[in-house]
């Protein structure tokens, strides 16, 4: 993006006009409606004087001087009494300017504390400062890229968009992920998370998600369906709701894991409903494995990887002993090798 200097105030006048326009085609043209325009053109140029009182800039002043004129010339049609122009211009200087100017420092705050917290929310606090950079530029809308390498083969893309209202404030309209494997340099998966699913999901359940994992949310597993897009190239969600039956405590009980304690096995179970692939050691007739499990609610049941990250059968993987589950596996000696998350 060119960082070249905006025109804020024309951006924010053409956007006036525009709703001008608008409302003149939404209500049939009448005296009252005409002024009831005007005084919302005028308290609009009245915002505008103060929000940009102290601009520098050179093209932006000019714009400032020609709202200034625009200002005078709708307090005449407004108030077309000598009187009643000099008791608005009284009013003005002494209590609406003032008012005016603590509404929109303080709505400014409001928003730009409320664009911060979203960022966090989503997990793009590093993003911050970028954002304002672009912010400052003053445009309708744009679109922040945020890109990183997760190990040596994958890369992950984030595009985050925003746009700004009719006040000209900011707000964060979401963001598209696209996931990059080296190794599948054909399988671009890509999916657009909306300003609704940011409150759902953040930036490291993205990746997770377009790895073909799932999140818990809400008490409701939600998968994506890798083989199903809609319009807009994002994948579907598969959900399964709470009384769909599946139970990840249950599942990971029937595996032989070697758990030193119920602090580490309650931990494995965090991080699988987050989404993560987690790394175990199952513990097959005295002898360790070392594996990666992910959770799998489809089946009511969980993925098992080797150390080359190849698919196991669960079943092969219970073993022929199946009373041994993780209760018994606590009762072996030793301590588990320290966890990773695989990513």
């Amino acid at each position: 993006m060119d960082f070249h200097h905006v025109n804020r105030i024309e951006t924010e006048a053409l956007e006036w006009n525009s709703k001008e326009e608008r409302l003149r085609k939404l209500f049939k043209s009448s005296p009252l409606i005409e002024k009831s325009l005007l005084k919302e053109k005028l308290k609009w140029c009245e915002n505008m004087l103060v929000k940009y009182r102290k601009n520098n800039h050179f093209e932006e002043r000019s714009a400032l001087q020609i709202i200034k004129n625009e200002r005078s010339n709708l307090i005449k049609l407004v108030y077309p009494s000598t009187f009643g122009q000099i008791f608005y211009k009284l009013m003005n200087l002494l209590i609406l300017e003032k008012v005016n100017a603590k509404i929109l420092i303080s709505d400014e705050l409001k928003s730009n504390r409320s664009l911060e917290v979203k960022l966090k929310q989503a997990g793009f606090n590093d993003a911050l400062n970028k954002v304002e950079r672009y912010m400052r530029l003053g445009q309708t809308k744009f679109t922040v890229p945020v890109s990183y390498y997760l190990n040596e083969k994958e890369r992950i893309d984030h595009a985050l968009q925003f746009k700004k209202d009719e006040l000209g404030y900011y707000h964060f309209e979401g963001f598209r992920t696209s996931l990059h494997d080296k190794s599948k340099p054909s399988e671009n998966r890509q999916h657009y998370f909306s300003a609704d699913d940011v409150s759902i999901f953040n930036a490291k359940q993205s990746y997770d998600l377009l790895s073909g994992r799932a999140v818990l949310t809400d008490g409701t597993w939600k998968q994506f369906d890798l083989n199903d897009k809609d319009a807009d190239s994002s994948y579907r969600i598969k959900e399964f709701p709470e009384n769909y039956g599946y139970n990840i405590e249950k599942a990971l009980s029937q595996l032989p894991l070697k758990i030193s304690d119920q602090l580490e096995f309650t931990s494995l179970i965090i991080s699988l409903k987050e989404g993560r692939r987690e790394e175990a050691v199952l513990l097959k007739d005295g002898v360790e494995q070392k594996v990666f499990i992910e959770a799998n609610p489809q089946y009511k049941s969980v993925n098992i990887y080797n150390e080359s990250l190849k698919k196991n059968d669960v079943r092969r993987c219970r073993g022929h002993r199946k009373e041994r589950s993780c209760k018994s596996a606590k009762k072996q000696s030793g301590i588990t090798a320290p966890k990773n998350h695989h990513r």
